[in-house]
């Protein structure tokens, strides 16, 4: 039984390895701003906040360093992962058939090393890629060149409700609390960023039609909790208002659908990280070849 479960878990670990490979949001592109996180200049960061020392500094230096260390352990946890589990996996089906009796301790401490390992490596990624993943705001392309970040809406678009007349209050603006009305990683699955019909052919008498903002008001939402509109229909028509900047397809639940199911199986992998280091162990224990 415990050759078996030393195979199984180190197949799972090649298995799930692989999954995580051809889902990882970095290895596979769909991370689009993460082209240059490899090049970042942390160091200079590092120089700035010595400098400066200032919170803003210190919070860039923070970004910077999580987002140089996730691209690295991207690549080296999954790619470690799958030759560590490979050579495990191999062993292991020796061993279920009995062709590698004599070695068997040597198996053991392998299994105990990739185990332990593995388990290491790819929960620190997790850990940062988890973070990255809920807390920070994604940089999207648009028409000019230029970057620029999600405002974030409610689940029918909305950026802003109204209180009075042409005055409307933020809807997720929070004083003292950073990127507070912008949308995370996380948000990027919900419909409002990503393609829906009825905003982007809306009917005549949609409010996705009258009550779109075009002025650029919608960026003092990230400053401030109430806005004036200039909105060219009358005020008392639009509850809420809507953006101007529509999604053209759904390459962010592409994302987000990636990321996740990248976060789930890297957590399987840490899951049979244990069970092979625990099985990997008994091996070792037990080889006194009496068989087991």
């Amino acid at each position: 039984m415990k050759k078996t479960l030393f195979l199984v878990f180190s197949a799972c670990i090649v298995v799930f390895s692989i999954i995580s490979i051809c889902t990882a949001p970095i290895i596979n592109g769909v991370l689009t701003d993460a082209d240059s996180w490899n090049t970042l200049n942390c160091k200079l960061q590092e120089d700035l906040y010595k400098s400066l020392k200032n919170d803003a500094q210190k919070k860039e230096k923070n970004k910077c360093n999580r987002q140089k260390a996730m691209y690295g352990l991207e690549y080296s946890s999954l790619i470690l992962d799958i030759t560590l589990g490979f050579i495990c996996a191999v062993l292991g089906l020796l061993h279920y058939f009995d062709v590698a009796k004599p070695f068997e301790k040597i198996t053991g401490i392998i299994g105990l090393s990739t185990g332990v390992i593995t388990f290491v490596l790819t929960l620190v990624y997790i850990c940062y890629s988890g973070y990255i993943f809920t807390k920070q705001v994604p940089v999207k392309s648009i028409d000019n060149g230029l970057n620029n970040n999600y405002i974030k809406l409610d689940k029918e678009g909305a950026f802003a409700k109204r209180e009075e007349g042409n005055k409307y209050k933020c809807l997720y603006y929070k004083n003292n609390k950073d990127n507070s009305a912008f949308a995370k990683y996380s948000d990027l699955g919900k419909r409002q960023y990503n393609y829906e019909k009825k905003r982007h052919y809306p009917e005549d008498n949609s409010k996705y039609k009258k009550c779109v903002e075009t002025s650029g008001v919608f960026d003092d939402c990230t400053t401030q909790e109430y806005i004036t509109t200039t909105i060219s229909s009358n005020p008392n028509h639009c509850e809420y208002l809507f953006l101007n900047i529509k999604a053209e397809g759904f390459g962010n639940k592409y994302l987000f659908d990636m990321w996740v199911t990248t976060i789930i199986f890297t957590c399987l992998i840490c899951v049979c990280a244990i069970g092979l280091a625990i099985f990997g162990f008994l091996l070792f224990k037990n080889s006194d070849g009496s068989g087991i």
